[in-house]
């Protein structure tokens, strides 16, 4: 099992250095907003005007993470579906709008799914492997498996993380992207993975990535199987929308308080991890499927002998 050490989130929930995010977490409503930290604690002021709000995010939670490790980080992998909209917006409008031969290049660069990954390395100073992947709702679980086959190679702390954003003009679009009605909203989570057991004892004992027409229920339990395990010895179920309730009844969606956006699976397994603390049980399931035949499963697990 790889252990996860420290994890943080910048969500519109009030997530961000909290001991455990049960204690406030909230059903979301329609016009919540993004909670946030105070930047000037982790960004200098001249970085600080010219980062989007998710380069904000993720830089704030990843360098909290590794504050709370207190080690190097040894390698970078994170997961990102539609990147940074805010300065792919802003370049596309000026691009748009220009009359001259010349514009500024800052928004078309800081506009690429690699700058979270990218700024990261550069503020904390990092030449270490370093990696970006956008699967679309899979970009998360896919950055997962990256984190974990680094951590079997020998990395001893990796930062994986996950971030996306939502902008007005995304909000068009919504009913053909995604068949589900809950909110866009933003969210970023960061978490430092390693084999070294924490002092919580939590960490991933598995994943899956499948893609295909076959039955969710059939899929995940092989998957459970694989594990020697059955649904019912899973104590917690996180499901990515209501529907998936209807077959795992044991279940909590995650949806109604991350809100929707792509990499959401990741706030689940913060959502997953403190749980386990809070009701000190043994496993949880975080099932991902916000697109029909895309499915990510990911078995957490409490290992009770550290506790």
């Amino acid at each position: 099992m790889i252990y996860i050490r420290a994890i943080q989130s910048i969500t519109h929930q009030d997530s961000f250095g909290q001991k455990n995010i049960w204690d406030n977490i909230r059903v979301l409503e329609k016009n919540s907003n993004t909670i946030t930290p105070d930047y000037k604690n982790y960004i200098s002021p001249s970085s600080l005007r010219r980062l989007s709000p998710v380069l904000r995010m993720a830089l704030t939670a990843a360098k909290e993470c590794q504050i709370n490790v207190g080690q190097e980080i040894d390698a970078i992998s994170v997961g990102t579906s539609l990147g940074c909209l805010v300065d792919t917006e802003k370049f596309l409008i000026g691009f748009h709008n220009a009359t001259g031969d010349v514009i500024s290049p800052t928004a078309f660069i800081q506009s690429t799914h690699n700058t979270i990954a990218g700024l990261i390395s550069l503020e904390l100073k990092n030449h270490s492997y370093n990696m970006t992947h956008t699967q679309n709702s899979l970009s998360f679980e896919v950055a997962l498996l990256d984190a974990l086959m680094c951590c079997k190679e020998g990395s001893k702390n990796v930062l994986l993380g996950a971030a996306d954003e939502c902008i007005d003009f995304l909000k068009l679009f919504q009913p053909s992207l995604i068949k589900n009605d809950t909110s866009l909203t933003s969210g970023v989570t960061f978490m430092i993975l390693g084999e070294s057991n924490s002092k919580l004892g939590i960490g991933v004992k598995d994943i899956l990535l499948h893609e295909g027409p076959d039955n969710i229920e059939h899929i995940t339990n092989q998957f459970l199987q694989k594990n020697s395990l059955s649904l019912h010895e899973i104590d917690q179920v996180f499901v990515s929308g209501e529907e998936l309730k209807s077959f795992f009844h044991n279940s909590i969606n995650y949806l109604q308080y991350s809100g929707l956006y792509f990499s959401a699976s990741a706030f689940a397994v913060h959502l997953a991890h403190d749980w386990l603390i809070k009701e000190g049980k043994k496993y949880a399931l975080i099932i991902n499927e916000l697109f029909e035949g895309k499915i990510g499963l990911m078995l957490i697990k409490r290992d009770e002998t550290q506790n």
